[in-house]
């Protein structure tokens, strides 16, 4: 009789472990709309310095850099931007084009610090004179 309960046991333990592994998987990240527009002097060209407000799934603000890489004939560029919010930084990668009025591109999330080290988002931006407007969505 006991060895019929520790073989039934068995039996139980094993097709417990196959139901559990069938259970679909919750998605981990949900996007959430963003928007991040920074304000920056242009003056020190290529690496400016400005600041930034953020709304929808972010709501903080604080100082801000960029980094700009014109590519040899300045029509499109690639900048790094580092958001300085108080709870860690946030950096950027931007594809810029400026073949449109105002010129416009994507960005993308590709680190974080501190609260933000986790953090994934993209989307579109704009520049009009002396901003980068990007709306996106973020990945928590």
């Amino acid at each position: 009789m006991k060895k019929r309960n520790i073989t039934f046991t068995t039996i139980l333990l094993v097709l417990g472990c196959f139901t559990i592994g069938s259970v679909p998987s919750v998605s981990a990240s949900t996007p959430t709309p963003v928007t991040i527009t920074g304000v920056y002097d242009f003056s020190t060209f290529p690496d400016v310095t400005g600041t930034f407000t953020t709304s929808g799934a972010l709501t903080i603000s604080g100082p801000s850099t960029m980094h700009v890489d014109l590519n040899y004939n300045g029509t499109t560029a690639h900048c790094v931007v580092t958001l300085i919010a108080p709870d860690g930084d946030i950096i950027i990668h931007q594809q810029c084009q400026f073949a449109t009025s105002p010129p416009s591109g994507r960005w993308e999330i590709v680190s974080g610090t501190g609260a933000y080290a986790n953090l994934n988002g993209n989307g579109s931006l704009t520049m009009p004179p002396n901003s980068e407007a990007m709306t996106g969505v973020i990945y928590q």
